[in-house]
C-alpha cells in the first residue's frame, strides 16, 4: 500500500513532509486544535491529552505515519481525515474530534461525537480506494478518536446504528471497513484480522 500511496501522491510524498516511518513500541498522535493550519504530529510518551491517539506497537513493526489533512490534502481539497497509520497489511484511518469544553456544567468529562468523524473518514477512504492505494478485499480500520478510552461495546446507544450507516456508505466498493471509537490503536505483529 505504501508504494501505491507514494505513486498517487508523488509531489506531496517527496522528502518526508507528509510521512514518518516509526518503529517505536509506543507513540502518540495529536491533531493541533483549530484554528491551527498545521497537520497532526506524533510524539513519544508521556501522553499530553486524553484526546490524543495512543499507538501500541509491541513488535516494533514499521509503521508509516501519514499526515492526510493539511499535508497530502490541502484545505482547498475539502474535508479529509487527519492521518493514516499504515503497515504492510494494516490501514488505520484516524479522525480526531474534541468538544468545545472539556467538562459539562456538572463537572463530568465531555466527549465529542463519533458521528462527527464519519464524513471525513468516508471521504478519505473512498479517495484512497479510487486512487487504488487500498487493494481489493482489504480490511480498513476507521478510528473516531473522541477522547474515550477503549470500552467494549462502545457506550453510545446509537453506535450500532452509526456502524451500520457507516458500512452502508461503502456499499459496492471492494473493501471491508470497520468503524472503531477508540483512542488506542494496536499494531498487530501478524497479518491483521477483524476483532
Amino acid at each position: 500500500m505504501i508504494t501505491a500511496l507514494r505513486e498517487a501522491f508523488r509531489d506531496q510524498m517527496r522528502g518526508s513532509a507528509c510521512q514518518d516511518a516509526l518503529t517505536h513500541a509506543e507513540f502518540f498522535v495529536q491533531d493541533p486544535p483549530s484554528p491551527s493550519l498545521d497537520p497532526c504530529f506524533h510524539y513519544l510518551p508521556p501522553i499530553r491529552s486524553r484526546f490524543d491517539l495512543q499507538v501500541l506497537n509491541e513488535s516494533r513493526r514499521l509503521v508509516h505515519f501519514i499526515k492526510t489533512d493539511k499535508c497530502l490534502h490541502s484545505v482547498s481539497d475539502g474535508r479529509r481525515c487527519d492521518c493514516l497509520l499504515l503497515t504492510t497489511d494494516q490501514a488505520c484511518f484516524v479522525e480526531f474530534k474534541a468538544p468545545d469544553s472539556d467538562k459539562t456544567s456538572a463537572g463530568n468529562l465531555r466527549y465529542a461525537l463519533a458521528a462527527d468523524c464519519v464524513e471525513q473518514l468516508e471521504l478519505t477512504i473512498k479517495d484512497f480506494v479510487t486512487r487504488k492505494i487500498i487493494p481489493p478485499n482489504a480490511l480498513v480500520f476507521a478510528y473516531a478518536c473522541v477522547g474515550r478510552s477503549p470500552q467494549y461495546p462502545y457506550p453510545g446507544a446509537d453506535f450500532l446504528q452509526l456502524q451500520v450507516a457507516f458500512n452502508n456508505r461503502f456499499a459496492g466498493l471492494p473493501i471491508r471497513v470497520r468503524l472503531l471509537v477508540e483512542s488506542t490503536v494496536l499494531i498487530n505483529k501478524n497479518p491483521v484480522s477483524a476483532r
